[in-house]
């Protein structure tokens, strides 16, 4: 059996699909083209495998990574700054949602799960509320690269072997996820934002995160292998 149909096994509760899947389409796509051996050289040698989650939204090792630069940031972002970063550690919870101005490039070091959801999907009357039914699992084979489009709801990904967790390197506009410097709106989606470019809506389960919430539905778990 392969690894998505030994995760399926072990979940029956979800469809999982495949990131190759046409599925994936109405989230984002597939980048093959992409180099970053230099950044996951430096991410291997310096990642350990916790349990606690931690992540840093730039790292100047990475964004020096020429090749990084030439096939992802440059391309992607029609040569506007950006920042690349990573997050890491275990996790096995949906939690929360976030969306970004921009789309968010995803490079695994080991094989993960993007639980997504459409941005169009999201009741904004009269508080955002997101109905985790209508969330949807995507595999993603370690060392394959995707690009999540700004309409694509996302959080920290899944690890799918419970000894190795998921380390994953990403890239956004430059200054996401960095601390605000001005009162949020007071709008709906003006209470959801909790860094420059970074909105999150938090399921009920997810508590003392600070951050509103707005789901309905399970707290989708995904349960790992090994």
């Amino acid at each position: 059996m392969s690894t998505l149909s030994d995760l399926q096994a072990k979940n029956p509760h979800i469809k999982i699909h495949s990131v190759t899947d046409p599925e994936f389409k109405s989230y984002g796509r597939l980048l093959p083209e992409a180099k970053w051996d230099a950044a996951q050289a430096h991410a291997r040698k310096v990642w350990k495998v916790e349990d606690s989650i931690g992540a840093d939204v730039s790292v100047p090792e990475f964004e020096a990574d020429k090749d990084l630069d030439a096939t992802i940031s440059q391309r992607i972002y029609g040569q506007m700054p950006v920042e690349v970063g990573w997050v890491y550690g275990r996790n096995s919870m949906l939690n929360a949602l976030e969306y970004h101005q921009g789309s968010e490039v995803h490079m695994p070091l080991e094989d993960v799960v993007f639980l997504v959801y459409k941005f169009e999907d999201i009741d904004w009357t009269p508080d955002p509320m997101i109905d985790t039914t209508k969330l949807k699992a995507f595999f993603c084979p370690k060392g394959t690269v995707t690009e999540l489009a700004g309409w694509a709801l996302h959080y920290v990904p899944v690890h799918v072997h419970e000894h190795l967790g998921f380390c994953d390197i990403f890239t956004l506009p430059k200054g996401s996820g960095t601390s605000l410097t001005s009162p949020k709106p007071d709008t709906p989606d003006g209470k959801l934002m909790v860094a420059k470019n970074q909105w999150v809506i938090a399921h009920p389960d997810f508590k003392d995160s600070g951050c509103v919430s707005g789901m309905k539905g399970p707290n989708v778990k995904i349960n790992p292998l090994d």
